[in-house]
């Protein structure tokens, strides 16, 4: 008799078992859903200005949202973001796509990195040199369209050489986080 209580006992907890397997799996399939690409994924914008990022793939429309509009806004046209700083904080922007990719940035609002300009032209092949008047080293550059131009740094300099005809920004992030950009032209 204790033989066969023990085994409806284990015919149950074996029925029980798999109920609970059958019921948790599922075809979410969320493996596709981080497949959209950026031109960076890491977005460093003062307060009132705007960076812009580019989508590499995906299918249009695009839709953006920010998990927090106080600190940061987006909007999308066609495949290019545009971040607005608000003001000081962290937050980040979900982009999906018509087909439900979708993909994160890290937004980060910051006071903004001062120049000795603003703004750079200079011709394809030659460089150009724009100093960083404030924050602190060591500094990181990252270029929204690296096809049009290059950038490095040196101590408190923001050397960039220009590839190819075109506009494109450079954004310059000291060692705590203050962020920067340089408008730069290619002729």
């Amino acid at each position: 008799m204790e033989m066969k209580s023990i085994f409806k006992t284990m015919v149950m907890a074996a029925l029980c078992l798999g109920t609970v397997t059958f019921a948790s799996c599922g075809d979410d399939n969320d493996d596709k859903n981080t497949g959209l690409k950026f031109s960076t994924t890491k977005v460093n914008v003062a307060p009132k200005a705007t960076a812009k990022v580019k989508i590499g793939n995906g299918a249009q429309p695009f839709t953006v949202k920010s998990t927090d509009e106080k600190i940061a806004t987006a909007k999308v046209d066609k495949n290019i973001i545009t971040v607005t700083g608000v003001k000081e904080g962290s937050t980040s922007i979900t982009v999906t796509d018509k087909n439900k990719l979708f993909g994160t940035i890290s937004v980060n609002v910051a006071t903004p990195l001062t120049f000795d300009k603003s703004s750079l032209e200079i011709a394809v092949g030659k460089e150009g040199v724009v100093t960083v008047k404030n924050g602190n080293a060591p500094y990181m550059v990252s270029v929204m369209d690296k096809k049009i131009a290059t950038a490095s740094v040196k101590k408190s300099n923001v050397i960039i050489k220009g590839v190819k005809a075109g506009t494109t920004t450079v954004n310059v992030l000291d060692k705590n986080k203050l962020a920067g950009t340089i408008t730069v032209t290619v002729k």
